[in-house]
C-alpha cells in the first residue's frame, strides 16, 4: 500500500513538472515571438528609411539630369550652328578665291602675268644654247614684280574672310568641347540614376519580402492562439 502511494505521489510530481514546463514554454513563446517581431520591425524601419533616402536621391538626380539634358541639347544646337557657319565661310572663301583669280586673269595685269609666266617657264625648260639669255633674264624682275602683285591682290582680297573663317573655326572648336563636356556629365548622371533605380528596386523587393514575412508570423501566432482556445 505504501509503495502504491509512493508511485502515485511520484507520478503526480511528474505531471506537475510537465505541466510546469508546458506553462513555461507557453510563457516563453510570446517572448520569443516578440523578439523576432522587434527584429523584423527594426529591419522594416531601417529599410523604409533607406527607401526614402533612395527616393529622395533619385528625385534630385533625375531633376539634375533633366536640367543637364536641356543644356546638352542647347550646346549641341550651338555646336551644329557654329559648324554650319564655319562651312559656309569656307565655301565663301573658295568662291571668293575663284572670283579674284578669274578677275585677275581677265585684267591687263593678269594677261601680262600669264604671258610672263609662259615665257619664264619656256626659258627655264629650254635647252637651246642659242637662246638670248639677257632677254629672258630681263623678264625675271618683271615676272617677280607681277607675281608679287598677284599674291598681294589675293591676300588682300581673301584676308577678311580668312580671318572670319579662323574665328568661326575657333568658336566651333570651343562649342564642340563645351558640348562634349556636358555630354560626359550627362552620361555620368545617367549612370548614377540607373544605379539608384537598381538599388531602389532591390530595396522595394526586400521590403515586400519583409512585409510578407511579418504577415505570416502574425497569422501563425493568431492561429495558435485560436487552437488553445478550442482546447
Amino acid at each position: 500500500m505504501s509503495s502504491i502511494n509512493t508511485n502515485e505521489r511520484r507520478t503526480s510530481r511528474m505531471h506537475l513538472r510537465s505541466a510546469s514546463q508546458r506553462q513555461e514554454r507557453r510563457r516563453n513563446l510570446p517572448s520569443a515571438l516578440a523578439r523576432r517581431t522587434r527584429i523584423l520591425e527594426t529591419r522594416r524601419t531601417n529599410l523604409a528609411n533607406t527607401i526614402r533616402e533612395l527616393e529622395t536621391d533619385l528625385r534630385q538626380q533625375r531633376g539634375a539630369l533633366d536640367a543637364l539634358t536641356i543644356e546638352v541639347d542647347q550646346a549641341l544646337r550651338r555646336r551644329d550652328d557654329e559648324r554650319d557657319r564655319y562651312e559656309r565661310l569656307r565655301t565663301e572663301r573658295d568662291n571668293l578665291r575663284y572670283t579674284l583669280l578669274t578677275n585677275f586673269n581677265q585684267s591687263d595685269l593678269g594677261m601680262e602675268y600669264k604671258e610672263l609666266k609662259r615665257q619664264w617657264f619656256e626659258y627655264v625648260n629650254n635647252e637651246d644654247e642659242d637662246t638670248d639669255i639677257n632677254y629672258f633674264n630681263n623678264l625675271k624682275p618683271r615676272f617677280d614684280h607681277v607675281s608679287a602683285l598677284f599674291d598681294e591682290l589675293m591676300d588682300t582680297g581673301l584676308a577678311p574672310i580668312i580671318e572670319q573663317k579662323a574665328l568661326a573655326r575657333e568658336t566651333y572648336r570651343l562649342a564642340s568641347e563645351h558640348h562634349y563636356s556636358l555630354y560626359q556629365q550627362q552620361q555620368s548622371l545617367m549612370r548614377i540614376v540607373s544605379d539608384l533605380e537598381r538599388k531602389l528596386k532591390q530595396a522595394l523587393i526586400r521590403d515586400r519580402a519583409l512585409n510578407q514575412a511579418r504577415g505570416k508570423k502574425q497569422r501563425r501566432f493568431t492561429h495558435k492562439k485560436g487552437k488553445k482556445r478550442k482546447h
